[in-house]
C-alpha cells in the first residue's frame, strides 16, 4: 500500500511537455505574427492564417517527430514554459 501512495505521489509532480510546449508554440508564434508581419510570405490574412496554423502544425509535428513532447518534466518547469509563451504574447503585442 505504502509503495502505491509513493508512485502515486510521484504522478502529479511529472508532467508530459506536449501541453506545456504546445502553449508555449501557441505564444511565441502570436507573437512573432503579429509583432513582425512583413517577415513572412504572403500579406493576404486568409493566407497569413493558414500560414500561422500550418507553422504550429509542423512545429508540433516536428517535436512529435523526435520525441520531445515525450519528456517528463517537473510540474513547476511545465508551468514556467507556459508562462514564458504567454508573457512573450504579451510583450511582443
Amino acid at each position: 500500500m505504502q509503495k502505491m501512495i509513493s508512485t502515486r505521489d510521484m504522478d502529479w509532480k511529472q508532467w508530459n511537455l506536449r501541453i506545456p510546449l504546445v502553449v508555449f508554440l501557441f505564444g511565441v508564434t502570436a507573437a512573432l505574427y503579429q509583432s513582425f508581419p512583413n517577415l513572412f510570405l504572403v500579406e493576404s490574412s486568409f493566407f497569413v492564417s493558414a500560414q500561422y496554423i500550418g507553422g504550429i502544425v509542423l512545429l508540433f509535428m516536428l517535436f512529435e517527430k523526435i520525441g520531445l513532447n515525450q519528456m517528463k518534466i517537473h510540474f513547476a518547469c511545465g508551468i514556467l514554459i507556459i508562462l514564458t509563451g504567454l508573457l512573450m504574447d504579451r510583450i511582443f503585442i
